[in-house]
């Protein structure tokens, strides 16, 4: 029989116990290029002997698995984040409150998911998982969110599909928005790496080897290629000189549960290389994003009502 790459259901949940696989009330999700593979490490044992080559069998070690993909940045269209992205989000470190994800420092804060991914008739499952998140977008169109999983790897198993019903609300576009560091400035793309340093927690006690996956640290890093101006419009040199920090806001669309907006209190250059895109002069600038009041580094929000 033959199995297709386009046949495939990709499905999250939060769990109710870090490390402990759900099995039930996934949230259906609309994801691009997804790829779940084993990350267990190999050891060949390869002591000396009478024969050159492998005489004994090699032993995988800790079950570790990967999951990479993209997902669009959206709401629900009425009140909240896509379901199914509010699951993922969440499981980067991100604290839902009141459908504004901030960054969280308490562990506590953190949460993993179960997630399943159905290939035409066999189910692959990675849980005690979380993830970093790049978020990227270009002016006119999607922001997406690039997430890399790290996790519980399980034996896969035959399945067929089950039900699919993702969310339908369209995503934002980059434009007829907002993008201020400061005051207003034009880019033709914004990236921010929320830079999560995700770390499998190992546990002699687990049958994987593995408690779950937990976040020890992040460094966010916003990016874009700001269009120069004049020194007396803005002296970008004597603000990266100075260490100035500044204000940064991203919206995306408007409505309730349609617009979402990015907030950085305190933004701070960390390089700002002059570039060209196509005949204008820009800066290729990457900052870091520092906190403000308690853990608020970043946030992202969805307009309730």
């Amino acid at each position: 029989m033959s199995m297709l790459t386009r046949k495939k259901i990709i499905q999250a949940k939060i769990e109710a116990e870090k490390g402990t696989k759900e099995t039930a009330g996934f949230a259906d999700l609309l994801v691009y290029d997804p790829n779940i593979r084993p990350s267990a490490p190999f050891e060949p044992r390869r002591g000396p002997g009478k024969y050159i080559g492998n005489s004994v069998a090699g032993i995988v070690q800790e079950k570790s698995g990967i999951l990479t993909c993209s997902a669009e940045l959206r709401g629900n269209g009425t009140n909240a984040m896509d379901a199914g992205l509010s699951v993922l989000l969440q499981c980067c470190g991100l604290k839902n409150t009141a459908e504004t994800y901030q960054v969280a420092s308490a562990v506590a804060d953190h949460k993993t998911c179960t997630i399943q991914v159905f290939e035409d008739g066999k189910k692959k499952v990675l849980y005690g998982a979380m993830a970093n998140p790049i978020f990227e977008g270009e002016t006119g169109k999607r922001m997406m969110c690039n997430f890399e999983f790290k996790g519980i790897w399980d034996t896969p198993v035959d399945e067929a599909l089950p039900a699919f019903s993702p969310g339908t609300e369209a995503p934002p576009i980059l434009a007829n928005g907002t993008f201020t560091i400061g005051t207003a400035k034009k880019v033709s793309r914004v990236s921010l790496n929320m830079g999560n340093e995700v770390v499998l927690r190992m546990d002699i006690n687990a049958a994987s080897g593995i408690a779950h996956a937990v976040i020890v640290d992040n460094d966010p890093v916003l990016s874009c290629d700001l269009e120069a101006e004049l020194v007396a419009a803005y002296d970008i040199h004597g603000i990266w000189l100075a260490g100035t920090e500044a204000a940064v806001s991203l919206v995306l669309g408007s409505g309730a549960g349609k617009q979402i907006t990015f907030t950085i209190p305190k933004f701070q250059y960390r390089e700002i290389p002059e570039g060209n895109r196509d005949g204008i002069l820009i800066y290729d600038a990457t900052g870091q994003c520092n906190h403000d009041s308690g853990d608020d580094a970043v946030a992202i929000a969805v307009l309730t009502a």
